[in-house]
């Protein structure tokens, strides 16, 4: 295997930070590294890291600088990422608390959509609750059911209050097959709650559709959590 260099990492991890791969590379050195890289590219080949925040997914070269602080030293943290403050640069004087910003009217954030380009998403939604049993229609190929949204929980500091509507009715169609591996757990539990999550549509008329793609329950997903765990040791007499 050719040694690594920091325009190969650089080209392996699309970064374009490559005085910096050198860095590393002069400071861990060339074992150290390839082990570093080799666990960057599983962590993306099994869905990437997130970023501390937990907004977004890390890039490639993210993932790679991140395992870097997480196994170098202290003193080789200090070499690669500690930026040192020029000799003549004071001690900044601090700034004076802001009054946070206040959050937007919620006719300002519909405005935007006369103005934002608009752009492609896959969209999935989920529905978690309990339906109507006694209420759910069943037709040869799919049953239907409607179960009503709830207010939301607290949301996010910054974004605009939930303007006053009508909680959302959804009509939930679900394949037969989907609904007969779930019903009998509703059925036997009475808190027992189903998860659906499925293609939302509006109909013509205005009503809220959703398709379902996977179906389950609660307790089920509690069952199988439960059938992973390792047996316990029994306790020696």
């Amino acid at each position: 295997m050719d040694p690594l260099t920091g325009e190969t990492l650089a080209a392996i991890l699309q970064e374009p930070k490559v005085p910096l791969l050198r860095q590393v590379l002069r400071t861990l050195g060339q074992d150290r590294c390839a082990a570093v890289l080799a666990d960057t590219l599983t962590s993306e080949a099994n869905g990437g890291m997130l970023t501390k925040d937990g907004t977004r997914r890390r890039t490639p070269g993210g993932v790679f600088f991140q395992l870097v602080k997480e196994r170098a030293t202290r003193q080789e943290r200090h070499r690669l990422f500690d930026t040192p403050r020029p000799r003549h640069q004071q001690t900044p004087t601090p700034a004076q608390p802001q009054a946070p910003p206040q959050a937007p009217p919620w006719e300002e954030v519909q405005a935007l959509v006369q103005t934002l380009p608009q752009g492609e998403a896959t969209v999935k939604l989920t529905l978690i609750g309990r339906p109507a049993l006694e209420a759910i229609q069943t037709r040869p190929t799919y049953i239907a059911l409607r179960m009503q949204g709830k207010e939301p929980g607290p949301l996010p500091k910054g974004l605009p209050p939930v303007p006053g509507q009508h909680a959302i009715t959804w009509l939930v169609v679900i394949a037969l097959r989907q609904w007969n591996r779930v019903k009998d757990s509703l059925a036997a539990h009475a808190d027992d709650t189903l998860i659906i999550e499925g293609h939302p549509v509006v109909a013509g008329d205005g009503t809220h559709v959703l398709l379902a793609q996977t179906c389950t329950s609660v307790v089920q997903q509690r069952a199988k959590k439960q059938a992973k765990l390792p047996p316990q040791a029994e306790a020696t007499p």
